[in-house]
């Protein structure tokens, strides 16, 4: 459902049409429907910035020339061996857009203007549903069927055999069991970042709370993960953050590292979100980092994969892994994902943001089935506790 190209080097893959088909058939009381993604948040038509860079831009201009003595300090060049990372990843990305080209992907008649619309929609979202109090709360949809029901006043849709459990990650080891039970445990730590500490007080609704990488080291993944199972890791380009990984994090988690990914971020007309850059700063790319139990030698994972996307406009919406991941797991796989800001079908998820993205607010109804009968009713009222 998401992957709309393959090749040796990895994926192209489509977030917008992966939500659009898992919604394909929804229970909204006793009427069927369809859901369809906010396609404007997708809308990513040029290279991406930030809000608060966006409304910087005319002082940046103003002040070019200040701006350009403070850029000689920072024009190092990064070391070598990052050098020849970031050069391996651009080559490799120019390759798969080559061949998907000649396929006619990322073809699109757009008026690049600074991607205003996504923007726009994605500060809306934020500001409708941002809330202060903490909740916490448990649930599961065990049928076959997405389901739409109203929690603490607001209305969410729930994919189809989903479990979650939003809490602290400090209280994992009170609401799972540590029984080694999971194939595959995904997360999306939110990191210590300098510049999200200073949006905290500029842009509340759009921040979170982080995490120190000690804290990190201490959840029980090595009690959680079955003996042959993966666990990924969504990473910064810090080095200081994966230098914890390698030598802190995974350690403790008795996890041994296998291999390192790249999510590359595009627009609709197939360029990066930014320039690859050569000196320190932000690329266009994010890294998964994967590793396996320290018995698990069997277990093959490749190195240096991509994943090509066009990203979601609100934050930490990453793209969903469920197909990249298949030919690395066995059928029918036990997944969780931790820190999860949206739900994914036959997953658990955990965490403060768990129905984030779940809002309906972000979906639009295009169709409405007849009335379905008695036998297919669910409980929509026992579906959160």
């Amino acid at each position: 459902m998401s992957i709309i190209f393959t090749a040796e080097e990895g994926w192209i893959i489509s977030h917008l049409q992966y939500l659009n088909d898992t919604y394909k058939n929804v229970k909204d009381s006793n009427m069927q429907c369809k859901l369809i993604f906010n396609e404007t948040l997708f809308e990513i038509n040029s290279q991406y910035l930030r809000e608060n860079q966006t409304t910087r831009s005319v002082r940046y201009e103003e002040n070019q020339l200040q701006s350009k003595c403070k850029k000689r300090k920072r024009s190092k060049l990064l070391p070598e061996e990052d050098l020849k990372e970031i050069n391996c990843v651009k080559q490799t990305f120019n390759r798969m857009i080559s061949s998907a080209k000649t396929e006619g992907f990322f073809v699109s008649n757009v008026t690049p203007n600074n991607n205003e619309a996504a923007r726009l929609v994605s500060q809306q979202f934020y500001q409708d549903t941002f809330s202060v109090e903490e909740e916490y709360f448990y649930g599961c949809n065990d049928t076959n069927v997405a389901v739409i029901s109203r929690t603490k006043e607001k209305k969410y849709v729930f994919p189809k055999k989903c479990s979650f459990y939003c809490y602290d990650v400090q209280d994992i080891t009170k609401k799972l069991e540590l029984n080694n039970q999971y194939d595959f445990i995904l997360l999306d730590p939110p990191w210590w970042n300098k510049s999200i500490r200073r949006k905290k007080t500029r842009y509340l609704e759009a921040s979170y709370k982080m995490m120190y990488n000690e804290e990190l080291a201490k959840i029980p993944i090595g009690k959680l993960l079955r003996s042959n199972g993966l666990v990924a890791i969504w990473c910064t380009n810090a080095p200081s953050h994966l230098h914890s990984i390698f030598n802190n994090i995974f350690p403790s988690w008795g996890i041994t590292y296998r291999a390192k990914w790249y999510w590359i971020k595009v627009n609709t007309i197939r360029n990066t979100i930014c320039n690859f850059n050569l000196t320190l700063g932000k690329q266009p790319y994010e890294l998964l980092v994967l590793g396996s139990v320290l018995n698990g030698d069997e277990i093959k994972i490749p190195d240096e994969k991509i994943i090509i996307s066009v990203p979601s406009a609100v934050h930490s919406h990453k793209p969903p892994l469920t197909e990249v991941m298949k030919g690395y797991l066995p059928n029918e796989p036990k997944c969780l994902e931790i820190f999860a800001r949206y739900l994914l079908p036959k997953w658990t998820s955990w965490g403060l943001e768990v129905l984030k993205f779940q809002h309906t607010s972000l979906y639009t109804v295009v169709e409405e089935a007849q009335e379905i009968q008695d036998n297919n009713k669910i409980d929509v009222n026992r579906l959160i506790s």
